[in-house]
């Protein structure tokens, strides 16, 4: 009979266990605040910034020696270095009016297709006019007053 009363007591004590748990926790929700539509919003503060200037960048350019003269140099770039293979280049058939103007960005490779012209003759043209010295005018020897 002991035995019987130790099954009941843990029975008991599992049905009070049972009895004592309580149910689940109420899950907490968020509720969103009501917004009031009568009162107006309030104005947010406005802070005044100086306008910050932004600079383009720098795009160095490569720059154009007689050694670098190929067929992909452009037109412009050559006319800006070297202002005496403009010669060269109209005797060639480059245009330089203002409804041609679009000839300084094009290509030496491009303008020689485009002129029936031969690329490498049209650089060697342009590196032996580019490898001449500017002539400089002679500059007048101002007159020096003898020494007494």
């Amino acid at each position: 009979m002991a035995a019987k009363k130790r099954g009941a007591s843990r029975k008991a004590t599992k049905r009070l266990a049972r009895r004592t748990k309580s149910g689940k926790p109420a899950k907490t929700r968020n509720i969103p605040k009501k917004v009031d539509s009568k009162r107006p919003p309030a104005s947010p503060v406005q802070i005044t910034r100086s306008p910050t200037r932004l600079e383009p960048p720098i795009a160095e350019r490569p720059r154009i020696t007689i050694g670098t003269i190929r067929g992909d140099t452009a037109i412009g770039d050559l006319l800006v270095t070297f202002p005496r293979t403009r010669e060269v280049l109209v005797r060639m058939g480059l245009r330089l009016e203002a409804e041609d103007a679009g000839d300084i960005y094009m290509t030496l490779d491009a303008f020689s297709a485009m002129n029936g012209l031969k690329t490498e003759k049209l650089v060697l043209d342009i590196v032996e006019v580019a490898k001449e010295p500017i002539p400089q005018p002679p500059v007048p020897q101002l007159a020096s007053t003898p020494a007494t």
